[in-house]
């Protein structure tokens, strides 16, 4: 993989090489600025033809962005979501194996 620096629409943006496998190297200067540690869960989207790749946020460095954001009923609430999907796959699963 190889990267170099080109212009667009006055950014400068890094050019990458992806590999045979579909990977991609993020480039150091990118990782630390956005504080990306090794093994991190990232987010890829495709939007009209262009991929996004965005970590996940955090929820704690949202504390004073929402003055509503209450981090325990927000935490309550993604741990019983992740039940119910947890409950869901299961019951995908039963329905698959017959």
């Amino acid at each position: 993989m190889t990267m170099s620096n080109i212009v667009n629409h006055g950014e400068i943006m890094q050019k990458i090489r992806m590999s045979r496998k579909g990977q991609v190297v993020i480039p150091a200067e990118i990782r630390k600025k956005l504080n990306l540690q090794y093994g991190e869960t990232l987010f890829i989207e495709e939007e009209e033809g262009t991929i996004k790749i965005k970590p996940k946020v955090k929820l704690r460095s949202l504390c004073g962005t929402w003055p509503e954001l209450n981090i325990e009923t927000i935490t309550k609430e993604i741990l019983e979501d992740r039940e119910r999907d947890e409950e869901a796959d299961k019951e995908r699963e039963k329905l698959i194996e017959g």
